[in-house]
This record gives structure tokens, sequence and C-alpha cells, in this order.
């Protein structure tokens, strides 16, 4: 491939399709039209952004805010990519009757992207850019035709057995975390299908040098490894500094509490980095739920003060240490402390310590296994006070278990595509906060199968026309509906459809004929994620079903209550 450096961009020649990032698409050379708003072109149509020629462009100014293209027919979309200024574009995606199916900003700005979701029923597709920009490039794929951009590492951090990364998002579909003990040694694979872009290895040793890099996944395949640079590498160590509420947290900072004009982690990292807070500017972090603080410790050129308030942002007690770089015990522990602050100063280091009020209870988190086709479904309840969940894997009951991902503490499902059918794999998810795993859940296990699962009730001859359906719910509440095997068999679709991430988080039942009082009909949900268990136990109704059996599927599992 011929390239060129042209304002620091790569510029490529039609000839190149073969290997283009931007071929393969369902905008290839087709004439996108431009205009002040959607259905209102400015011109007969603009070939620029999808000639595969990144030397030619689309201005957005003036009489040109907005590109967009219709499909004769409607399109399977899961995949974009948009090359043009450093600026991130935004895409819609509209269906057939002009609704706004996904409203999508760009990740980067030259690589394939996954969308959150595979999009169905597209009509029109929306390029929007920023005034001035210049976009050189756009398509949309049924499916990836070339693996996403590499990353970069932006941050690490060694703290007491852990190193913590972060990276950024290339809207790749997951993330390979690989480490080496030698700068120039070859990695190896810690942790794949990571869908977030922060990951924590604890599998590492105090004082020893570790070497990380991270690769972007996606359907068509993963890209190279991240450049080293001097975020890719971090020594774990237990000092003075650890083991405090504010590890590695980023701190806000600001001239007026509650008001940040940046954020800094120098303060925080466990490391002799220093940052400096000019005159009447301060730090500080508010907790999600508030702490008990016990003892200080500050590194800095010049002591000062730091404050600590409540929820209602109520000073509560200000401290200025008496000695540098020690730990020191306070006069007593303050509670309820939400939001804790630093004045200014040439800054090195700085922790408090305590307890937290909130602290995950390991019993309550409750994790589900399902295995699917080369997968494995797991889903769990939340819990307050945690920032990340670990998933751990093992092909032994009881362990030892491997961390294979790690994701947000607003996630609560995960797939497990690294499997091989027919093998017993065993689970477990510990809840994470800023102070380390703070829970973990009960261990379940899931078996991937190739073979087709027959529901219950599809030969009534076997296993009855009615059945019995006892669910178990994480309360310990069991709840037990008499159902026809039809509406016994639209719940098993629809959990099993849940469990794959499709459809809504609630079920109804139908209570026939315990409809009582004046209502026409009474309805009872349950959601996906309060059930741990459930039984069907089918049987044959004398003389068939009644006139009000429920043969009816009560549920629409595409339905939103």
């Amino acid at each position: 491939m011929m390239l060129m450096l042209m304002l620091g961009m790569i510029t490529m020649s039609p000839a190149n399709a073969a290997s283009s990032p931007f071929r393969g698409g369902l905008l290839d050379d087709v004439p996108i039209q431009t205009g002040t708003a959607v259905g209102k072109p400015s011109g007969t149509g603009d070939l620029n952004m999808t000639d595969n020629n990144t030397s030619s462009s689309t201005n957005f100014r003036n009489n040109v805010r907005v590109a967009w293209y219709d499909f004769a027919t409607p399109q399977e979309i899961s995949a974009v990519v948009v090359f043009g200024t450093e600026r991130k574009s935004t895409m819609e995606f509209y269906d057939s009757k002009g609704k706004l199916k996904l409203t999508y900003k760009a990740a980067n700005t030259n690589g394939i992207q996954s969308l959150p979701e595979v999009l169905s029923d597209v009509s029109t597709v929306v390029l929007k850019a920023e005034q001035g920009d210049f976009i050189r490039e756009w398509n949309v794929f049924t499916k990836p035709s070339a693996a996403p951009s590499p990353t970069t590492i932006t941050w690490s951090q060694g703290g007491d057995k852990f190193v913590y990364l972060e990276w950024d998002s290339t809207g790749a579909e997951t993330y390979t975390v690989k480490r080496s003990e030698s700068p120039s040694g070859l990695f190896e694979v810690i942790a794949s299908n990571v869908t977030d872009t922060f990951y924590t290895d604890k599998s590492v040793n105090n004082g020893t040098t570790y070497y990380y890099a991270v690769s972007s996944v996606n359907e068509a395949g993963e890209s190279a490894n991240s450049m080293t640079n001097n975020k890719s590498s971090a020594t774990p160590n237990a000092t003075k500094y650890t083991g405090g509420l504010l590890d590695g947290v980023p701190l806000s900072l600001g001239k007026e509490l509650g008001k940040p004009t940046s954020t800094e982690r120098r303060m925080t990292d466990n490391s002799s980095t220093a940052r400096s807070l000019s005159t009447g500017e301060m730090a500080w972090y508010t907790f999600d739920s508030p702490v008990e603080v016990s003892a200080v410790i500050l590194n800095a050129k010049n002591l000062v003060p730091m404050e600590f308030y409540d929820v209602d942002n109520k000073l509560l007690y200000s401290y200025k240490p008496l000695e540098n770089d020690k730990v020191e015990t306070l006069p007593e522990k303050f509670k309820n402390v939400t939001t804790v602050v630093l004045k200014s100063g040439w800054i090195t280091e700085w922790n408090v310590f305590g307890e937290s009020t909130e602290q995950p209870n390991p019993a309550s988190i409750q994790l589900t296994a399902m295995g699917g086709n080369k997968k494995v479904s797991l889903h769990w309840n939340s819990t307050n006070s945690a920032a990340s969940y670990n998933i751990m894997r093992s092909t032994v009951a009881g362990g030892s278990y491997k961390t294979i991902a790690t994701v947000t503490g607003s996630t609560y499902d995960y797939v497990d595509s690294l499997v091989t059918n027919g093998t017993i794999y065993y689970y477990v998810v510990t809840a994470v906060s800023p102070q380390g795993e703070i829970g973990q859940s009960n261990e379940a296990s899931a078996t991937p199968n190739s073979d087709e699962v027959t529901p219950p009730g599809t030969d009534e001859d076997h296993d009855g026309n009615r059945a019995l359906l006892n669910i178990v719910l994480n309360n310990g509440i069991s709840k037990e509906f008499d159902l026809s095997m039809k509406e016994v068999n639209a719940f098993i679709a629809w959990y099993e459809g849940r469990a794959s991430g499709n459809g809504s988080v609630m079920f109804a039942f139908d209570k026939h004929n315990n409809n009582k009082g004046p209502f026409k009909n009474r309805k009872e949900y349950v959601f996906f994620d309060k059930i741990i268990t459930f039984e069907v136990n089918g049987y044959d109704a004398d003389g068939g079903s009644t006139s009000n059996n429920g043969d009816e599927n009560h549920s629409n599992p595409g339905e939103e209550y």
C-alpha cells in the first residue's frame, strides 16, 4: 500500500480498495446527500466521502450542515467508520417510518467502530459534523470489513498487589490485555473479551515492573498492539500511601467546590510525581456514599489544610497535618464524610484512611449462568458501592479462578464467548471499590452446547398440557403459576432471549381465574434480574384445557413496559 503523509493523515487511493478500512460497506461509491437539514439537499449528491480517496473531502459549513443517505431497502448495520478532522462526528440511524433508532458519537476518527447493538430495519443514515470540519471518508457496514484501530494506554497505576490500566476507546467489540516483564519481550494474554476501557491486573507481585499492551477486537479481526509509552508500565508496591480511600481516584480541581475545571491523578497514584495547585485552587473528591475518616497522609512542599464535608456540604472538620509524609491519626473518627478537600500547594501524594459505611454484602451478589452454543451468558444483581465487577472463571469447581473481564459498576450481564462446547465452566463475580475487591458472588456453572434444547411442553402427550411453574427470586420468595404449556414456553423463550441480552426486562403472567374483583384482567410481573432459578412440573388437566386456559402469550418480549 502506498502511503503519503498529508496534514498528518493517511492518503489512500482507489487502487488500495481491497485493503482499505473504508471499503466493503453499504456506502461504497454512493452519492451522499448534503444540506442544511435532512430532506433538504443542496446538490445532486456528494461522492467525496465515499470514494475511498482520503485526499478528497467535504467541508461541513455554510449550506452543508448534515449528510445523509436513504437506502432503497432497509438494511442491517453493526459497524461504522468516519475519517476526518480530530473532532468527533455524530451519526443517526432511522427506520422506514422515520423513527430514530440510535444516535452514535464516533469513538475515534479513522477506524472501524462497532455499534453498541446491531441495528435492523435501517432506512436512513445521517452524519453530523462540527462546523468547519472536513470529512474525508464515511461508511456503514452490515459486518465490519476490517479490524478496529489500535488503542493507546492512557493511564497505569501500581498499587498493593495490583496494577490498574485505562486506554482509549476505539469502538471495538472487545479488548485483549497483554503483559510482559520485559519492555521488549513477548506479551502474554492475561484478559480477553474485555468490554470496558479499563482493567485491574491482580496477578502481580509487588516490586516487579510489568509492561502492558492492549489490542482492539471485532468480528473481522484483531488490531496491532498499543504502542509502548510512559503509561504502559507500572510497578505494584505496598507503601504508606496505599490502602486508603483515595487510592488511584481522579481528584477534581478548581477554585470553587463542586465546579471542577479539570481532574488530576498524580496526587493519588502511589508515586513520586507531583502537581502544583495554584493560589486559590483546591483538589477534592466526592465519594459515592458516606465514609468514615480516621487518618490522613500528605506529602507536600508545604503542609496545607484539608477539609471534610458531609452530604449537604457542611464542614465537619478542618485539619492541617503536623508532619510531612507521615500517616497521622485524626483527633477522632469522622463519620458521614462525603467530600474531602485539599487546599493549594505543591502536592506529591495525598490519601485519607478509614472505612466505607456501605459495603456490598458478598451474599447479596447472586450470579446465574446459562450455556448456549459456544457461549455462556452470565447475569448478576446490582450491589451498592461497586465501582466495577471482575468476572472470574475456572474449569474446576471451587477454583482457582482467573479473571477474564472487568466491567463497570452499572453492568450486570456478560457473555463469555471464549469457551468450548461440552466443557463445564465455573464462574464467580467480585465487586470492586476503589479500595479493592469487597464482595464475591456465589459460584455458578454452565456447559456450552450446540445441541438445540427442546423446551418443555412441545410434546403434550409426554409433558402434559399444563404445568406448575415455580420461580425462586433472589429475596428467597417463591412464586408459583398454574399455566398452559404455551404460556410456559413463552416464558422460557423470553428468559433465554433476555439472558442473551434481548427482550423486555420483565415478563407478565395473566392471573386468569384468579382475576377477582371488578378488574377486566390482572397481571403479575417478574423481573429477569430477580430470578435465581425456576422449575416446570407438567401435568394433564382433566378433560383438556378449560375455556379460560390462557393459551395466549400475554407478554410481548419486544414490548417495553
